[in-house]
């Protein structure tokens, strides 16, 4: 019954068919090549067949719309599955692209005139921030099992951003150069005999004092590590931007841009 009234159409057919069948048995029984019944007969079965024709176009049009579909369908799928790898190959191509113009800005951090110790570097990603300046410490994803060690340099393409403070298998907490904790000795560019300490602020900047009463420093000098301590010599760290007498310490104390965007930070490399 189901198969019935989903196909109404074919089944009406088959049924006039039938009956019309019957009609033309009866007439050729009868001898009436050309009496009405005949007529009716040939009729119906022209309807019939006309019926019957349009039903198998109507067939044959939806079978060939349904492959036709398919053919579609699997062409369409096939697309989208190459645009799908050809997009992740191209991401990949632009990562290692970024990778190595920050490899080759970290070689050009480290490649001063005055710095004749080779290092080698291991690039880390960010992959945690600490504390309430999130920009102070933060975690990376080397550790130990790359041969970093606690007090290691961490720098990025523009210069330096501070040191490992401690380490583990597959991550190292950095202590950022704008922390108040990270002390680092420094050089004028211009003079290398005039040296000087910095540290981060509370305000989250770099602040320092030369160590010579007598030094020349002043606004817009480039100072860089002076080698002293646990910093290579000659890692870009700022730029002055105030000098100011104190008559307390009879001390030049001084304000420092630094050169490295710490709220911009993705990737560093550690010196081992």
């Amino acid at each position: 019954m189901r198969w019935i009234r989903e196909h109404k159409l074919i089944f009406t057919m088959i049924i006039l068919f039938l009956v019309l069948t019957v009609i033309f048995a009866v007439s050729v029984i009868k001898g009436g090549g050309g009496n009405s019944v005949t007529g009716i007969v040939n009729k119906g079965a022209s309807v019939v067949s006309g019926g019957l024709s349009s039903v198998a176009k109507t067939v044959r049009d939806n079978v060939s719309g349904i492959f036709s579909y398919k053919t579609l369908q699997t062409e369409i799928e096939r697309l989208e599955e190459e645009n799908l790898q050809l997009r992740k190959e191209l991401a990949e191509v632009s990562l290692d692209r970024k990778d190595l113009e920050q490899l080759e800005d970290l070689s050009q951090v480290l490649n001063y005139e005055y710095t004749e110790k080779k290092f080698d570097l291991v690039t880390a990603d960010i992959t945690s921030l600490d504390g309430s300046n999130w920009t102070n410490v933060f975690t990376i994803n080397r550790g130990e099992e790359s041969g970093i060690e606690a007090g290691d340099a961490v720098v990025n393409g523009m210069g330096l951003v501070g040191r490992v403070q401690e380490t583990g298998d597959g991550w190292s907490k950095v202590i950022s150069l704008i922390d108040e904790d990270c002390d680092v000795s420094f050089k004028l560019v211009r003079d290398r005999k005039q040296l000087g300490i910095v540290s981060g602020s509370a305000g989250g900047g770099i602040v320092g004092y030369m160590m010579d009463a007598d030094s020349t420093v002043s606004e817009g000098d480039i100072i860089v590590t002076s080698g002293l301590g646990l910093y290579p010599e000659g890692i870009s760290i700022g730029n002055v931007k105030t000098v100011v007498y104190n008559s307390n310490t009879l001390l030049k104390e001084i304000t420092v841009e630094p050169v490295v965007n710490f709220k911009g930070l993705e990737k560093v490399a550690v010196i081992i």
